[in-house]
């Protein structure tokens, strides 16, 4: 008896400080909701208060002179400040209360309306606003919504649905930005004249529709807010677990089907305002997470929470911008990247909201099966793989020399030898060089994405992927403009250097997380987002020959002459050595670190090499090809799937991949749309992207049937 009153008394107790507990937690929340809505409104007065004051001094003046004075005030308030403010505020709200509903409805932390691609398909929508100016106006946000419903089934089926791992989740996400970002620059090819337009758009600018367009997206954005409350409520039970959400009559696909909606539909109302913002999606709602008052609320307090914090980030970063009078020549969504930047690399370092996520292991990137091919290319001879290379190299320079608007014959090809057919010589001193250059940079690019994939460990490592060759290509722009003829010395030197910084910069800050897969991709997808927002806007300030600086960002083969092939061959014939002398340690240090350690290996330098020799390789072929993506990510995998497990063996079948697939697109970017070209870095990933999408996808529905 006395038990069981004991018992009854704790129960008794527990249920008079449950009520106790849940006042706290209201009264937590109901300080950080004021202190918020404070602080935007200190910020939206301090923006405002010198028109206000302006208008009220001449509404209160008689004076003929004021009412000029009334109607300047009066444009600036309500035509251009007023506005812009607004437009803060919805795009800050809406990218907030989406990336909330994402992260709910997929139960993954990282997951954002950027890094899933919805920005990235959006900007389709917003190519077709601009080369179709009849669906501007006020089918743009519906268009918008559209483009992002098919990038987010594109993610869906690439991660194997939106239970996949935030690894498989973020590298989907990233590969269909990529594919996206390839076909943008397909098509600004033939419309150069809205390059400059679509850089502006793709920095981040507020007030870009003005007050009609303003109106407009409020008045969609109403769609998705009326129907947000019916939506949140299922999404709770979600967070439990699928098995949870039906025990309590959840149907979990509608649920996240209708979430999904909803989370485009905000996303595009702020794209439309303000175009792609990036990490305001991502932040709001894990900083919050962060914060003790709100860490453990239910969706129903975090997505209006989240629509705050994301309000009030854009809005003081804009307000920022303004103050420091760089609106002229600082957009604010490169303002809000800059910020972000820091804050995201923060929460990764410091764990917080997705420890576990960061630190799970790797997803399988490829089935590697030892079978005939692979074992007689592991035992070839130096001379052997000589001359299989050698034989690619003879093909691909063939082609591309026969190859084009004027076919050669081999009769032709001998003449022009000879010094007898002088238009066939002039073809082939013109193709000839671009393909060797092509060659040389593609089988850089793959054995830098063997090395650094096998020393950090991850199927997503890759330069395209940890931000290297966009530090590259960033340094070497900047060289650029300062040095229009610049030495190919003075490329390099730039390129490597801002390659290295990239690299160091990864790898210090994930020391502390022990180079985790995750965490890895996520800071050089991190980093490299932010080199490619202030590339762009490098190319909105320089607005001379911005079609030259685009295409160079992409990457491509043109105009490249004998002198070009000169300055690769020592860079190359550095890297070869290397390659060759980091294959045993490398297969050694496929054991463990513990077991490398034990044969000898000396692990604390060996990786700093590799990684050394890899950027030296990744930043040599961006000096030369620009940033040419999916090659040192695609190759690598190839060579698994060949079969190649040793490294000898997968460096030699990654180069040779490599080496061809860029000679392909060389060849493919002069002659399926001649005469105009194609850039390179455009065929790349177009081959690329889809090439990974599908192997994501098989491999999702492999790991669906080990699981019946």
């Amino acid at each position: 008896m006395t038990t069981l009153a004991a018992r009854k008394r704790m129960q008794r107790a527990q249920t008079r400080a449950l009520p106790r507990w849940r006042e706290a937690q209201h009264s937590r929340v109901g300080v950080l909701t004021f202190t918020l809505l404070a602080l935007i409104a200190i910020v939206a007065a301090l923006r405002l208060a010198p028109d206000l004051s302006m208008l009220l001094h001449a509404a209160t003046s008689n004076a003929a002179h004021d009412t000029d004075e009334h109607a300047l005030a009066h444009v600036l308030l309500f035509n251009l400040h007023l506005p812009r403010v607004l437009a803060a505020l919805v795009a800050g709200g809406c990218l907030g209360v989406s990336g909330a509903l994402f992260q709910s409805l997929t139960r993954n932390p990282l997951a954002s309306p950027d890094l899933l691609g919805i920005t990235g398909g959006a900007q389709l929508g917003l190519l077709a606003t601009m080369l179709i100016p009849a669906l501007a106006g006020t089918a743009s946000v519906p268009l918008l919504f559209g483009c992002g419903l098919i990038a987010a089934a594109c993610v869906a089926a690439a991660a194997g649905g939106w239970r996949a791992t935030p690894l498989r989740m973020v590298l989907a996400g990233s590969v269909c930005m990529l594919l996206f970002s390839a076909i943008s620059t397909l098509t600004l090819a033939f419309f150069e004249q809205s390059i400059a337009g679509v850089a502006l758009w793709a920095s981040g600018s507020l007030y870009q529709p003005g007050a009609d367009g303003l109106v407009t997206a409020v008045l969609w954005l109403l769609l998705p807010l009326a129907a947000l409350p019916f939506v949140v409520r299922p999404l709770d039970p979600i967070a439990l677990g699928d098995d949870a959400a039906l025990a309590v009559g959840v149907h979990v696909d509608a649920a996240r089907f209708y979430a999904l909606l909803v989370a485009i539909g905000l996303a595009s109302v702020a794209v439309s305002v303000a175009g792609p913002m990036s990490y305001v999606g991502l932040i709001a709602p894990n900083l919050l997470r962060h914060l003790r008052g709100s860490r453990s609320t239910r969706l129903a307090v975090l997505a209006p929470l989240s629509a705050l914090v994301g309000a009030l980030l854009v809005l003081a970063t804009d307000s920022a911008v303004l103050a420091l009078d760089l609106d002229g020549t600082l957009s604010t969504g490169v303002a809000i990247a800059v910020v972000g930047t820091p804050l995201m690399l923060a929460m990764i370092r410091h764990g917080g909201a997705w420890t576990s996520a960061l630190t799970q292991a790797a997803d399988a990137s490829t089935q590697s099966a030892r079978g005939r091919f692979a074992t007689w290319i592991t035992g070839l001879t130096p001379l052997g793989a000589g001359l299989i290379v050698a034989a690619v190299a003879a093909i691909s320079i063939y082609a591309a020399g026969t190859l084009g608007e004027t076919t050669l014959d081999p009769s032709r090809w001998l003449a022009a030898l000879n010094g007898d057919d002088s238009v066939a010589r002039m073809l082939l001193d013109l193709r000839l060089p671009r393909v060797v250059c092509a060659l040389l940079a593609g089988a850089m690019l793959a054995a830098s994405g063997v090395l650094m994939q096998s020393v950090v460990r991850n199927p997503l490592a890759g330069p395209e992927v940890l931000g290297v060759t966009q530090g590259a290509s960033l340094a070497t722009l900047v060289a650029l403009l300062f040095w229009p003829l610049a030495a190919h010395a003075t490329i390099a030197a730039s390129s490597l250097i801002g390659g290295g910084v990239t690299l160091v910069a990864i790898l210090a800050l994930n020391r502390r997380m022990r180079y985790a897969p995750l965490a890895v991709a996520l800071t050089g997808l991190v980093i490299g987002t932010l080199w490619t927002t202030l590339a762009q806007w490098v190319i909105v300030q320089e607005s001379v020959q911005p079609a030259r600086f685009v295409v160079w960002l992409v990457g491509g083969t043109y105009g490249r002459s004998w002198s070009d092939v000169l300055a690769q061959l020592p860079w190359c014939a550095v890297a070869l050595p290397a390659f060759v002398l980091l294959a045993r340690p490398l297969d050694l240090l496929a054991l463990g670190d513990d077991q490398a350690a034990s044969l000898g290996l000396p692990v604390p330098l060996l990786r700093p090499l590799a990684l050394t020799v890899a950027t030296i390789a990744a930043c040599a072929a961006v000096a030369a090809v620009g940033p040419i993506g999916f090659v040192g990510l695609m190759a690598p995998h190839l060579a698994a799937l060949l079969g190649a497990r040793a490294h000898r063996a997968r460096l030699l079948l990654a180069a040779t991949c490599g080496a061809a697939i860029l000679a392909a697109a060389d060849i493919g970017a002069r002659t399926l749309l001649a005469p105009r070209e194609i850039p390179a870095g455009v065929l790349t990933a177009l081959i690329g992207a889809p090439y990974l999408l599908a192997l994501l996808i098989v491999q999702a529905r492999r790991e669906r049937k080990r699981g019946r």
